[in-house]
């Protein structure tokens, strides 16, 4: 059994890690010259700037591969004292409560509306068909709450609109926490005592050591090849692709696609139409990443935490910001510091879409007001923009979801953010499950 994988980012590169480990023969195959994906780690003039996640959180799998890959020694965890979030209202920070004492300090909500997020653990669970973030917050915990806490983190992750996406896709931790314990905040206050909640971290060398990582240790990887055409002859894959200026047709008995969404629709326009058209219609809004550095003697914000969110009710520019240079240590100069601001997503798309000189400067401008910073100009600037930035799980995504399912009765599986879910750890689960599923189904055919 041959297997074709295209794309290697995360979720390529790791779905060719199983195959290999298990003796499957596969081909990874990647348009462009770097593996990742939206894993990228760029260093220039001294700073070392994520062009996508800052973070990871660990799950049982990635923790797996990370061992295996002896990059232990590489982890940098964040400290309790950097896990510190805060939230904008009315033009100041407040932080976002993390225990039951630090809430009922909070000058964030009045008494009234403590109380009322108190009675979330009375509220009894509901099954309500399509219900969104923002339908499941306001039902337990009050429009408020949903404003101020639930939608900046939402907009954060996905740089989504709450309205829209789905709970049970986008978060379907909450839906679990509500069945099985009756109650979001019961379900945390056990999982907290159980230990459950993992601490963030990062890679010494950036975001980019654990594809690089994974990458070094494949022995068929193929960069620089883009797939051009897929057609299905008599049960079989034929894989079109160019590299250098040749072309070359492989014969393949399954196939996975590891791409965005729209990228996947296009590879198959002609043999799989109907599951083109679903890919077509998930949503990407743009999202601008924006580092911006400054001496450190310039900022009045001490800078003490993670970062803050910024509620779409405050109306700013950016949908938040990272105070990088208080994570980790080594992404700027010690008498400096680095911020990572976040501009676009579904509400503020045409935010990330401005000329670059203006954007960059409407960033310095918020940042200058929300931590006093006295500086006529940043030390540097640098801006990526993710011209589709994270899929949108919602009522449009329903459609490819359950096409993938019934098309992997045909050989073609799908190992994709847009399937697995948007974390990095999601898409390292992911690949793992479809390879043992790929292998599995080899193997009981050889069987038989």
């Amino acid at each position: 059994m041959r297997v074709a994988i295209i794309g290697a980012g995360i979720s390529g590169l790791s779905l060719a890690y199983y195959l290999q480990r298990q003796g499957v023969a596969y081909d990874l195959f990647e348009a462009g010259s770097e593996v990742g994906g939206n894993m990228r780690t760029l260093r220039k003039n001294g700073y070392t700037f994520e062009l996508g996640p800052n973070t990871l959180q660990m799950n049982e799998e990635l923790l797996q591969l990370i061992t295996e890959l002896k990059l232990e020694t590489e982890l940098l965890p964040l400290t309790p004292r950097n896990n510190k979030r805060y939230v904008l209202h009315d033009g100041k920070l407040y932080p976002v409560p993390a225990s039951p004492k630090s809430f009922l300090a909070n000058d964030l909500f009045s008494n009234e509306e403590k109380h009322r997020i108190l009675q979330e653990r009375k509220q009894p669970p509901a099954e309500v068909e399509n219900e969104t973030v923002s339908d499941f917050f306001e039902r337990r915990f009050g429009v408020k709450q949903m404003d101020y806490l639930a939608a900046p983190m939402i907009s954060g992750l996905y740089g989504g609109d709450p309205r829209q996406l789905l709970v049970n896709k986008a978060h379907p931790e909450l839906k679990e926490l509500e069945t099985q314990y009756g109650s979001v905040l019961e379900g945390m206050v056990q999982k907290k005592k159980r230990g459950v909640f993992q601490r963030a971290f990062s890679f010494r060398n950036g975001m980019s050591t654990l594809p690089h990582a994974i990458a070094d240790k494949l022995i068929s990887l193929h960069l620089d090849h883009k797939v051009e055409f897929i057609t299905r002859i008599k049960g079989k894959f034929i894989i079109s692709c160019a590299s250098n200026g040749d072309h070359d047709n492989e014969e393949y008995d399954k196939l996975v696609l590891a791409l965005p969404a729209h990228q996947a629709a296009e590879l198959i326009e002609f043999t799989y139409p109907g599951m083109s058209a679903a890919l077509q219609n998930i949503n990407y809004p743009p999202m601008a990443v924006v580092h911006t550095v400054y001496n450190r003697a310039e900022v009045g914000h001490p800078l003490q935490g993670f970062g803050a969110l910024h509620p779409w009710e405050e109306q700013s520019f950016t949908s938040g910001s990272i105070w990088t240079s208080s994570l980790f240590e080594g992404r700027c100069r010690s008498h400096e510091v680095l911020i990572t601001s976040y501009v676009g997503g579904t509400r503020f798309a045409e935010h990330a879409q401005l000329e670059e000189r203006s954007l960059l400067e409407q960033v310095h401008q918020e940042l200058c007001q929300t931590y006093q910073i006295k500086a006529l100009a940043p030390v540097y600037q640098h801006l990526h923009l993710w011209q589709h930035a994270l899929p949108q799980f919602d009522l449009y995504i329903e459609d490819a979801h359950h096409m993938a399912e019934v098309l992997e009765q045909d050989g073609l599986f799908i190992s994709a953010n847009w399937y697995a879910g948007v974390s990095v750890p999601d898409c390292v689960r992911e690949a793992k499950a479809i390879a043992a599923k790929i292998n599995t189904r080899a193997a009981s055919r050889s069987i038989a």
